[in-house]
């Protein structure tokens, strides 16, 4: 089977999108660097390797409040991303992208971003917003590489264990 972008239907993805892997490794961390009228993103390389794995519960957290969500489907979920639109300001808010390991960096990504900015496109979106961590450094790499750029960041807040030693990193893409 070819790989396949689709809606994902609740019924028959949900048990799919919580067996993916949402773990990474990374030898590098962002430090995070504030002046007066500005932001930067320091990499500083760690001794030892760090693994992070995202709670893939949260994806379906009462405070997980997105609206339409897309899989990959390569004769089963290979990858899922979530998205809320806020017509407010018309902002495509992605809460959620994954990709198992097995499948990341062969263009799965790309095509869920990709997906998930045309229905953006189509609801009106002038931009996609996201939020990592400076932990994620493999995450805002690729999401550099397909045009997203640093926003913002909060310092404050992750302040509990285990992220009080993370920062929020904003990134956004303009769509239109």
């Amino acid at each position: 089977m070819a790989l396949t972008i689709r809606e994902m239907d609740p019924t028959v993805d949900r048990r799919g999108v919580e067996a993916l892997d949402t773990s990474f490794e990374t030898s590098t961390i962002f430090d995070v660097r504030v002046a007066p009228r500005g932001v930067e993103l320091v990499p500083r390389a760690l001794p030892t390797p760090r693994v992070k794995r995202y709670p893939i519960a949260d994806a379906f957290a009462a405070w997980s409040t997105w609206d339409t969500a897309f899989v990959a489907d390569d004769a089963g979920v290979v990858g899922f991303a979530a998205v809320e639109y806020e017509a407010w300001h018309a902002r495509l808010v992605l809460w959620h992208l994954y990709v198992a390991p097995p499948h990341r960096r062969t263009g799965v990504g790309r095509a869920l971003l990709a997906r998930a900015e045309a229905h953006g496109r189509a609801l009106g979106a002038r931009h996609v917003w996201l939020e990592t961590t400076n932990v994620n450094v493999p995450g805002i790499a690729a999401y550099e590489r397909l045009g997203y750029a640093l926003c913002g960041l909060d310092r404050t807040v992750y302040d509990t264990l285990p992220y009080a030693d993370e920062s929020a990193i904003y990134l956004a893409k303009r769509l239109t």
